[in-house]
């Protein structure tokens, strides 16, 4: 398809609309700039029973034990509901059978009754373990009787079944953990039955305690699920401590918590993102490791509470403790040079886009889809124009009339495919145009670099329309998730082997641009001849294909090889942003070889398949902006650290090219001076 000579006054209008969309995406991006770097402050946490059980296998004191948290960039403390066991094992209470009773000469004692003694001193954990029990199992089954050696609560229920039974969360614990100098991390776990009592009651139990900087639920519930988890949030509303969800396993959104999505939804969002390892996992990654997986997961997924899992046993000749504490140390201080502060973590706030300039953003999309619809479609331009006011007045209208998150995702996805696909049409209509020959080989090569360059600043336009229209906290908080990824890796290179069909004579010297050259092109192409060689070809395609696509989106359907992590780990420590193999070694290298070789002596099948090859690396940097969790300068810079080193391996695949061309053609005059 040839394009235009002039440019109509309607196309002038799309390009009107799409600079005005431009703009207003721009204005956007920049305003979701300034509100994610206010957000980079990082709460680093560790159990506080941890920290004491692992502190028991060392030489050092507890003291001693608490000043390496604090200097290992530690800032808060995790408690939990207490136990009987926990209890026990701290030294607050005792526990007794029958037996014991007899054996110590106190009466009373009945068989299969458990008791529980105070210790003196410790008269106060008595009391809330009472409070607790009350609470657990109805206060006709706590019975509390005096003895000879002080009170005692006497339960009817054997205490193997009641020693690792949740109680509550202590008070005592919490005051404890405020008074070391670190923040309280509040993890309950919710009643059966709940009531608005028993809500009430945990929070009765943290009031007063200075520090308290999230609350993160245990177990697959929200405390106060299913009936009063309006009331949790209430309550944590009034005393603004932030609701703070688990990073699921698969690094997509949340661990399932029943009540959970609801609170969030309630509170516009406005949650903390905890990021942990299980302690299988741990077992498995080497110290380096671990620390690499919580440095990335802050910087990338808007992770703001790391939870430091505790090791068993100590690596590198350090102890357990030492060991976990030397990981928290090793990513506080790799976050402090990226310019994050460690202490109470970020909260992002409640944030939608202005809805004007978001309007406008996406009607700029709707032009850039249009645009791109006519670069394949032979439409008259009032026509095209037609679909292009039909698209946004039903897409306004549908905004308009609601909450407009699948509209503007649906818009989303357009940008993501259009913007490519549009720079690597354009850059074809300028290959099929332009006569290269004659060209100096390092004038090939800037020209090279200048259309690549060119192409992805017009991708670009997808990339900034994407980072506006999600631009809100619901995404940012992964909330929402940007649908169709793989189909942003797959349709482009579908479209530009289409565009470039249209536009090369390659199939039997002609071009496939109209419905009549696609008939004749598909009756001509079920009928060749099939080779081996020709399904092994297809088959090496379909492989690649599989990887390429596995690897895309979300979630991984393909290993990654030990020494691409390698790689990975290696611009992640060099590099602002890692940016994506599939851009700088495959994209950005296959465009500048396919720009470099218009006019030069190739079978045009090797230069579509560059061409087609070519749009992986743009498509790649649009797509990044669909991770809605990463910080928009990061996909930045991603993109800009992607294309220098794109183009530094370009210009060497270009160089190998020449010496590979300079040696095919002393091969072919040897071979005729011998004739």
């Amino acid at each position: 398809m040839k394009p235009h000579k002039k440019l109509s006054v309607y196309t002038w209008i799309l390009l009107a609309f799409l600079a005005i969309g431009i703009v207003s995406g721009l204005i956007l991006v920049r305003e979701r700039h300034l509100i994610e770097v206010e957000q980079e402050r990082v709460e680093n946490i560790i159990d506080y029973d941890g920290l004491i059980r692992s502190n028991s296998y060392e030489k050092r004191s507890f003291t001693d034990a608490v000043k390496a948290a604090k200097e290992s960039g530690i800032t808060a403390l995790a408690i939990y509901d207490r136990t009987l066991q926990k209890e026990k094992d701290a030294g607050h209470i005792r526990i007794y059978d029958v037996n014991d009773l007899e054996q110590m000469q106190i009466a009373g004692g009945q068989p299969g009754m458990t008791y529980i003694g105070a210790i003196t001193g410790k008269e106060a954990y008595f009391k809330e373990i009472q409070e607790d029990l009350v609470r657990r199992l109805g206060a006709d089954k706590v019975n509390v009787i005096e003895t000879s050696i002080g009170p005692m609560i006497g339960l009817a229920v054997p205490s193997d079944s009641l020693k690792d039974m949740n109680l509550g969360i202590s008070r005592l614990q919490a005051q404890e953990v405020s008074d070391l100098g670190f923040h309280v991390i509040v993890r309950p776990t919710n009643y059966k039955g709940v009531t608005v009592e028993d809500v009430d009651h945990v929070f009765q139990r943290i009031d007063g305690i200075q520090g308290v900087t999230g609350m993160v639920f245990v177990g697959k519930e929200a405390l106060g699920y299913p009936l009063h988890a309006d009331r949790t949030l209430k309550q944590l509303e009034q005393r603004n401590i932030p609701l703070v969800g688990i990073e699921a396993m698969n690094q997509l959104q949340y661990f399932p918590q029943a009540g959970f999505l609801e609170m969030a939804n309630a509170n516009h969002y406005k949650v903390g993102r905890l990021y942990s390892v299980s302690k299988e996992e741990v077992k498995k990654l080497t110290p380096g490791e671990l620390i690499q997986w919580f440095y990335i997961s802050d910087i990338e997924r808007n992770i703001r509470y790391n939870l430091f899992p505790l090791y068993e046993q100590g690596v590198d000749n350090r102890t357990a403790l030492e060991t976990t504490l030397f990981v928290a140390k090793s990513v506080t201080e790799r976050l402090k040079e990226r310019g994050f502060t460690i202490g109470e973590a970020s909260i992002y706030p409640a944030y939608t886009p202005n809805t004007l300039l978001r309007v406008l953003t996406m009607i700029g999309v709707i032009s850039l889809g249009t645009l791109t619809l006519g670069q394949f479609i032979r439409l008259r331009r009032s026509y095209l124009f037609s679909v292009f006011v039909v698209g946004t007045l039903l897409s306004v209208g549908i905004y308009l009339m609601t909450t407009g998150t699948k509209i503007v995702t649906a818009w989303a996805l357009v940008a993501a495919i259009a913007a490519p696909v549009l720079a690597m049409t354009l850059v074809l209509d300028c290959w099929s145009k332009r006569n290269h020959e004659g060209l100096s080989p390092w004038r090939s090569t800037i020209e090279a670099i200048v259309y690549l360059l060119v192409a992805a600043t017009i991708a670009a336009i997808g990339g900034i329309s994407i980072a506006a229209l999600l631009g809100s906290t619901q995404f940012f908080m992964e909330f929402a998730l940007f649908h169709g990824v793989k189909l942003t890796f797959v349709a482009p290179v579908i479209l530009t082997a289409i565009a470039y069909l249209q536009r090369f004579p390659i199939w039997k010297g002609r071009t496939i641009s109209s419905v009549s050259d696609v008939k004749t092109f598909i009756t001509e192409f079920v009928q060749i001849d099939i080779k081996v060689y020709s399904l092994l070809i297809v088959g090496a395609l379909a492989v690649v294909a599989y990887v390429f696509v596995g690897r895309s989106g979300h979630t991984a359907g393909v290993p990654v090889p030990s020494w691409e992590l390698a790689l990975r780990r290696f611009l992640e420590n060099t590099m602002y942003a890692r940016p994506r193999e599939k851009e700088f070694l495959i994209g950005h290298p296959a465009f500048m070889l396919a720009a470099y070789a218009v006019g030069k002596r190739i079978p045009m099948v090797l230069h579509f398949v560059l061409s087609v090859a070519a749009v992986i690396g743009i498509a790649s940097m649009v797509e990044t902006f669909c991770h809605l969790r990463t910080p928009v300068y990061m996909s930045i810079a991603r993109g800009y650290d992607g294309i220098l080193l794109g183009i530094t391996i370009g210009v060497l695949a270009i160089i190998a090219f020449r010496f590979l061309g300079y040696g095919i053609r002393w091969y072919h005059s040897r071979g005729d001076h011998h004739v």
